[in-house]
Order: structure tokens, then C-alpha cells, then sequence
């Protein structure tokens, strides 16, 4: 099918017999329950238009014959509305849906990229336009459903791309003006790679993900926050989040996360928080933190999370430029903090810290430990200081071990439960 329009129906091309379809120019605008919905089969778009009608639930759907039925089940057309769709304009003068089982079965039906065997949907859509209020603009059920996503804009729907137990990747994509996350992956396997987001409630929502893989990525302006990943296997390299709303930058909660190269600037609450599960974090740049109700603030925000930590630069946090607190487990390496609200590192109920060449420049007070919290210092340099070197609250297992270190203000030294070595 090629160089024509879709007005109207509830579907504007359904495939459900395992052919081969290929789209290119085509235009699909106002179908009342989405425009192209793939059960079983391989489609292909190219330089096609979606235009989503007030109501409409998704641009794509591709779904395995096995998925449950969409969102509330079957819709019916308005009153007075066709539920088939009507060619409006066609170069050719004719409509070709080709069944191409031949192709299917040569060396022209391979697809991009790896490829999973017993997968019955599969899709490549590339360069193509999604505008509206879609629920989804792009939606895959099941794990027998692949698709490849290149090149993609969309404009004004809730999610751009949803994944629920099915792989995607995504590449060199933007997406804007929705309200919910912009990229979602639940149970399944999401990949994007040079995408931009702005605005949404989240640029990448994740739960459970068996895996997600984002590289350069950019995240402004979002509601909550630039991603929030929730019990899931991640890998993050070059991402930047600017302006996020009151979530923090990067929200993770349990799961196994790899992280290099985050850049977050202008976050309310939190820089990075992580809650749970285990962080490896390599290289990350947090600035501009701020909290609304003077409680958090904080640059690096660990709680209850085993974190791996090297390369961090915090500056102008609110709060706390590293937390550790409730039972984290953190080794942090070559921090450097600059204009620390509070206290440049904290320890709090039950947390363990063990920081080496730590550089604080400017905080209310260098050290902090609380509530059973344990902190061990080696290599620090700390100047700027407003209220004192140590706040130690010695009780209990509270404890402060300091190893070659150096500052002007020694206030907090003298603490019983803190152990100090200059040199």
C-alpha cells in the first residue's frame, strides 16, 4: 500500500493471517480505535503520517494472536460512523495490501538487526510521523511480538512507544507533549538509542523489565522525573536529564542497574535516588538540586540500595550532596562536591559509607552521621565550611573513621565516636 490516505473506520489495516505488509507514503487520520493493528505477521512503514482522532487508543498495535483484547474490549464506531475505512486519495489508482509470502520466505523478508526465533509479529517502521492524542502511539503485547522503531517523531500522545512483554528498539527518535511516560517497558525488552524527549510524565518509565538499554538520551522538562525504573535490569550510558520535575532526575527502585555517563541538571528533590537493589555508577554530573519544603535536596540519594560509586560530581545541592541512609551499603570514589546545602556526605539509620579522594568545596557542615549510621573518610580535603567539619550524633553504633585528611575547621573533631587520623 502506498501513496494514498485512511479516512475513518474503527481500524484503518488490520493483519491477522501472517502475511507481509509494507506501507510507504501513506496517511492514516481520525480511525476511532487505532489505525493498524498486526496479530500475526511483518510490517513494514516507511514516510508514513498518523493522525490520531479525540479518542483514539493507539497508532500501532502489534499484538501476538495470544494477547488479551485492547483496553475495555471492543469499541463501537459513533453513531453515524463507518466502522471500515475509506481510501480518500491513491497516486496509482488502486489499494495493494500484498500478501507477500514469498518474500516472507527469501533473503528480502530479513530483518534489521537480530532477529528472535518463534516471533509471529514482527515490524520495521522508519521515518514516520505519530501526531495526537494517542493512549499509545505505538503499542507491543506479548513476547512473540519484535519490532524495530527508526526515526520516528511524535507529537502529543499520552505514551510514544509501550511495551508490555515484547522487544523494541527505538532509535534516533524524539517525542513530546504527552502526559505520561514517553517510552514504557513492562516485562519485556526495550532498547533506545539517540532519543530526545521533552515534557511527558517521564521520558522512560520501566517495571520489571527483563532489559532496558538507553544510550544517549536526553530527558527536559519532565513532570515527575527523567526516568523512574522500578524492579528491573538496566543499562544507562550518556544520559542527560535538564529541568525534572518533583521525583528527581533518575528515580531507580530495586533491580540491578548499570549506569555511565548521567549528566543531571536542574532536578527537584533528588539528583539520582536509589532505593533498593544494586547501583553501579561510573561518571556521573549533578547540579542545581533543589527541594521545595527544605527535606531532601539531596545530590546522590541512596537508601536501603548496595551502590558502587566512582567519578561523582555534585554542585549546588539543597540537601545533602551524597545520602546514604536505611541499611545502604555505599563505596563512593573520586566525589567532588561544591556548595553542599547541608552536609557534603551523610550517613543515616543503619547505612555504611566508605568514601576515598573526596574533595568537598563549600557545605554547611563536611561530615555527617546519624542514627547508627557509619562513615569511613580516607583522602579529603574539605574548605568552605559554615557550622563545622563533623556532625556525629553519638549514639549507639554511630561512628566517624577519618584518614588523611585536610581542613581549616576542625569543629565536630573532638566527638567521642569519632575516630580521626590526619595523616
Amino acid at each position: 500500500m502506498s501513496d494514498l490516505v485512511v479516512q475513518g473506520g474503527l481500524w484503518g489495516v488490520e493483519v491477522t493471517d501472517g502475511g507481509h505488509v509494507r506501507l510507504a507514503r501513506v496517511g492514516f487520520r481520525g480511525q476511532v480505535t487505532g489505525a493498524v493493528r498486526v496479530e500475526a505477521g511483518r510490517l513494514e512503514v516507511e514516510d508514513s503520517r498518523f493522525e490520531a482522532a479525540p479518542a483514539a487508543r493507539v497508532g500501532v498495535l502489534l499484538e501476538s494472536g495470544r494477547a488479551p483484547p485492547p483496553e475495555g474490549g471492543a469499541q463501537s464506531a459513533p453513531r453515524g460512523a463507518s466502522s471500515k475505512p475509506e481510501v480518500l486519495s491513491n497516486t496509482d489508482g488502486s489499494m495493494h495490501l500484498p500478501q507477500d509470502r514469498e518474500a516472507d520466505a527469501g533473503a528480502g523478508a530479513q530483518q534489521e538487526g537480530p532477529s528472535r526465533a518463534g516471533a509471529i509479529v514482527e515490524a520495521h517502521i522508519r521515518g514516520s510521523t505519530f501526531t495526537g492524542p494517542y493512549r499509545r502511539a505505538v503499542r507491543l503485547r506479548g513476547g512473540d511480538v519484535r519490532a524495530t522503531l527508526e526515526d520516528l517523531q511524535f507529537t502529543g500522545a499520552a505514551t510514544a512507544v509501550g511495551v508490555d512483554g515484547a522487544y523494541a528498539e527505538v532509535r534516533r527518535s524524539t517525542a513530546e507533549g504527552g502526559q505520561a511516560a514517553a517510552f514504557s517497558v513492562m516485562d519485556g525488552t526495550l532498547i533506545l538509542d539517540e532519543v530526545s524527549v521533552t515534557g511527558h510524565e517521564y521520558g522512560v518509565s520501566a517495571m520489571q523489565a527483563r532489559r532496558l538499554d538507553v544510550h544517549r538520551f536526553t530527558s527536559v522538562r519532565a513532570i515527575r522525573a527523567g526516568m523512574g525504573l522500578l524492579m528491573s535490569r538496566v543499562r544507562l550510558r550518556d544520559i542527560v536529564v535538564r529541568d525534572s520535575g518533583a521525583y528527581g532526575g533518575l528515580q531507580f527502585s530495586g533491580g540491578d542497574l548499570d549506569v555511565q555517563g548521567v549528566r543531571v541538571d536542574g532536578a527537584a528533590e533528588y539528583g539520582v535516588m536509589a532505593l533498593r537493589g544494586k547501583l553501579r555508577l561510573r561518571d556521573a554530573d549533578i547540579r542545581r538540586v533543589h527541594t521545595a519544603d527544605g527535606v531532601t535536596g539531596d545530590g546522590l540519594h541512596l537508601r536501603q540500595v548496595e551502590a558502587d560509586v566512582e567519578g561523582v560530581v555534585v554542585r549546588d545541592a539543597q540537601g545533602a550532596c551524597v545520602l546514604a541512609a536505611q541499611n545502604a551499603r555505599v563505596s563512593l570514589r573520586g566525589a567532588k562536591l561544591e556548595t553542599c546545602g547541608y552536609v557534603g556526605l551523610l550517613t543515616d539509620t543503619l547505612a555504611r559509607m566508605n568514601a576515598a579522594n573526596v574533595d568537598i568545596q563549600g557545605a554547611g557542615t563536611a561530615l555527617g552521621a546519624l542514627g547508627n549510621g557509619e562513615l569511613r573518610v580516607e583522602s579529603l580535603s574539605a574548605s568552605g565550611l559554615e557550622t563545622g567539619f563533623v556532625h556525629a550524633e553519638c549514639e549507639g553504633a554511630t561512628q566517624v573513621h577519618l584518614k588523611k585528611f585536610r581542613s581549616e575547621d576542625t569543629r565536630g573533631l573532638s566527638a567521642r565516636c569519632v575516630h580521626a587520623s590526619p595523616k
